[in-house]
Order: C-alpha cells, then sequence, then structure tokens
C-alpha cells in the first residue's frame, strides 16, 4: 500500500516538472499605484512694461545776426545812459543825454580820442561831447577830425581849513582856508569863499587869471574868526562854469 502511494507521489512529481511549472510560486507582489500629486494652480504673469525709449532731443545752433557796420561811425552806451557835455571834460555841463539802446553819429574826436563829438541825440542840428570810455564806437575810424574843445573851464576844485591847536568857546579862534583851482586852457575864473554854520558868510567875489591850462593856489583870503561849533567852507566858482568844493569841520575848546 505505502508502495503504492510513493510511486504515485513520483509520478505527479515527474510530470509536473515535466511541464516546466515551479515547485513553489512566489507571493504575488502588490500593484504600487502613483501618489497624486495636487495640481499646482496656474499663476498668471504681468506682462512685461514696454523699456522707455529715449529720444534725442536736437541742440538748436544760436542763430548769430548780422549787424552791418554802419557807413558812418556811430556811437552808443555799453550799459546806461550817457551824458552828453558842452566840453570833453566831466567839468564841462551835461547838455543832454544818450539813452541807452540809441545811437548818434560822431562828428569828432579830442585830440587824444578820450572824448567824441557827436550830433545832440535831443537836439537835432546841435553837438555835444561824450566820454569813449562809456561809449562803443561802430563804423569806420579814419578820417574822424579833431575837434578843439570849446572856451577853456575850471575842471577842479580843491579847498582846506586849519584849525587853531588852541581853541576858546566863547572867544575869537581864526581859521585859515587855502584852495586851489585848476583850468583846461586860458581863462578868467571868477569866484568866492562862502562860509556857512554859527554864522553866514559871503564875501565879494573874486577874480584869477589863467593863461593857460594850470592849477593855481587860491589868493589866502586871511583868517576867519569863529567861536566853538561847526562849520563849513566851499570855495564856489561862479565861472566860467560852476563848479565847487567844500569841507566841514568843527571847532571845540578842550
Amino acid at each position: 500500500m505505502r508502495h503504492h502511494r510513493f510511486v504515485g507521489l513520483l509520478l505527479l512529481t515527474s510530470l509536473m516538472l515535466a511541464c516546466n511549472f515551479p515547485l513553489f510560486a512566489p507571493a504575488a507582489r502588490p500593484t504600487e499605484q502613483p501618489t497624486a500629486v495636487p495640481a499646482v494652480p496656474a499663476v498668471t504673469l504681468p506682462a512685461p512694461s514696454a523699456l522707455p525709449t529715449f529720444t534725442s532731443i536736437p541742440v538748436a545752433s544760436p542763430t548769430v545776426t548780422n549787424v552791418p557796420t554802419p557807413s558812418t561811425p556811430q556811437v552808443s552806451p555799453i550799459s546806461v545812459n550817457v551824458n552828453c557835455r558842452s566840453g570833453p571834460d566831466v567839468a564841462y555841463d551835461a547838455i543832454s543825454v544818450l539813452l541807452f539802446g540809441n545811437n548818434t553819429q560822431v562828428a569828432g574826436r579830442s585830440d587824444d580820442s578820450s572824448w567824441w563829438y557827436v550830433h545832440d541825440p535831443t537836439n537835432p542840428g546841435g553837438f555835444c561831447w561824450v566820454s569813449a570810455g562809456v561809449v562803443t564806437l561802430a563804423g569806420p575810424l579814419a578820417g574822424i577830425p579833431v575837434v578843439a574843445a570849446p572856451a577853456a573851464i575850471v575842471t577842479e576844485v580843491t579847498v582846506d581849513v586849519s584849525i587853531p591847536s588852541t581853541v576858546t568857546c566863547g572867544g575869537p579862534n581864526p581859521v585859515t582856508f587855502s584852495a586851489t583851482i585848476t583850468t583846461n586852457g586860458a581863462v578868467n575864473v571868477k569866484y568866492q569863499w562862502e562860509i556857512t554854520g554859527d554864522k553866514s558868510n559871503a564875501p565879494t567875489p573874486e577874480k584869477l587869471n589863467f593863461s593857460a591850462a594850470d592849477t593855481k593856489d587860491v589868493p589866502d583870503p586871511g583868517a576867519y574868526s569863529v567861536d566853538c561849533g561847526k562849520y563849513k567852507v566851499t570855495l564856489h566858482v561862479l565861472g566860467p562854469n560852476d563848479i565847487s568844493a567844500s569841507k566841514t569841520f568843527k571847532v571845540s575848546g578842550p
């Protein structure tokens, strides 16, 4: 009986080997399911801004205005209105004015070309003098004639005072005056002293003759007695032109 069971088991084993069946089948592995990945929400990115563009601005070239050169010489003030005088010196009276921005024709010059003899800007047919230092000249320079200055005048006056070293208030204190007069030519000068302060005094006019351009001392007028106080002395030229110089002084006791 045992023998029959062993034979049967052996036959069964042989049959299984012939059919290539494995004796022991491996356990089946469970299929691994992929882990679900959460969906990422879509992000809308802003459209890129347009890069700024640079436009080159053309630089305008300065406009050059060609001012024609006048055919006759003319002057115009450099910056401000200019006095036009009766002669080529500041001591001459201002008889007209050349306005800034205007011009006038040149008719002549002083011997050193420091003054221009021009047509009077405010009096057609008249003439006056402007200083070359305050005007600009345009036009041809050649041929501008030298014009003699008008009658000589006093161009400068100076005055000084001498006070005594010892002063007594209430008593007379003699002060002395000195002065000079300068002219630009031969001329008879008429002048007078004028003293003001606690008192007023205007002596009789005097004369001083010049045979040529010169500077002269005015003759000593003599001592003038004053009390303590404040004064002003003036040497006033009355002719040929009106010009003066003054000095203030004080007389005080110890």
